[in-house]
């Protein structure tokens, strides 16, 4: 182990969930602008009910749950009942308390939320949507609607160094590939497709439920984005990659512990 004194990179917690907070301020804004008071209600209740559920958990943090409450209505689409936006985002912070908190949970809290409420709002398969997917796709989720405001958040993240390019340009490639041979699947609008960034960029990018080493890193992000591809292109939309990126969580953090057991044990035999 190194010894004190450590140099500090200049990130913090704040301030990476203020960073991601600001990166998702243009999809919510599209929300509004397409959708209507309706999506800042929900905006609005998912953030409120998040913040209110750590408060009631005894671990407020206020970032925090800025990003899970956004990612959390994002994930919906505007004709849900209002009540499925704070719904949402009280099964995702609950979860994310309950599996050791902020730093330790296994899974993406936001993905895990929308997984939960499947069976109330199923989205469609995105081989029976029709639109255009790169400026304002209407008929999904609300984090959908443009591809364009997505990746404006998306380059304001890999500016401030928070996009890990080893889980999203992996993702992105695979998505592209695994399209290219889905029969009648178009690789070129999956691409373009809102819930592909948001998958990319926003959910599996998590810095806590993303495998640190870069093998791992890159075989995660290539496991997601087929997988995302093909539940979300013949099953259920933007709840196919949600359902994938927890699949993914799952076995890679397994992968993960075994990893670190076996080298544990092999550095005690050293010893």
């Amino acid at each position: 182990m190194n010894t004190a004194p450590y140099i500090h990179c200049g990130q913090s917690t704040t301030l990476q969930m203020l960073d991601a907070a600001i990166a998702l301020l243009p999809a919510a804004a599209g929300a509004v602008w397409f959708f209507g008071l309706r999506a800042a209600a929900m905006l609005l209740l998912a953030v409120a009910a998040a913040a209110a559920t750590q408060f009631l958990w005894q671990e407020l943090r206020t970032l925090t749950v800025l990003v899970t409450g956004l990612l959390s209505a994002l994930l919906l689409p505007a004709r849900a009942a209002l009540w499925a936006a704070p719904l949402g985002a009280f099964l995702a912070v609950s979860v994310k308390v309950l599996t050791g908190g902020i730093g330790q949970n296994w899974w993406n809290p936001a993905a895990l939320g929308r997984a939960a409420l499947l069976s109330l709002l199923c989205p469609l398969a995105l081989k029976d949507c029709q639109g255009t997917f790169l400026m304002a796709y209407l008929d999904g989720a609300m984090g959908e609607a443009s591809t364009l405001l997505l990746l404006v958040g998306a380059a304001y993240l890999a500016m401030r160094h928070l996009l890990p390019w080893a889980v999203a340009v992996p993702y992105l490639c695979a998505s592209f590939l695994t399209a290219a041979v889905l029969p009648p699947c178009d690789p070129l609008a999956v691409i373009c497709w809102g819930g592909t960034i948001l998958g990319a960029c926003f959910l599996s990018a998590d810095p806590v439920t993303t495998p640190m080493g870069l093998t791992f890193r890159v075989l995660y992000g290539v496991f997601t984005g087929a997988v995302a591809t093909v539940f979300s292109f013949y099953g259920w939309g933007i709840g196919g990659v949600v359902v994938a990126i927890l699949a993914a969580n799952t076995a890679f953090r397994a992968a993960e512990t075994v990893a670190a057991r076996l080298q544990n044990t092999a550095e005690l035999e050293q010893v």
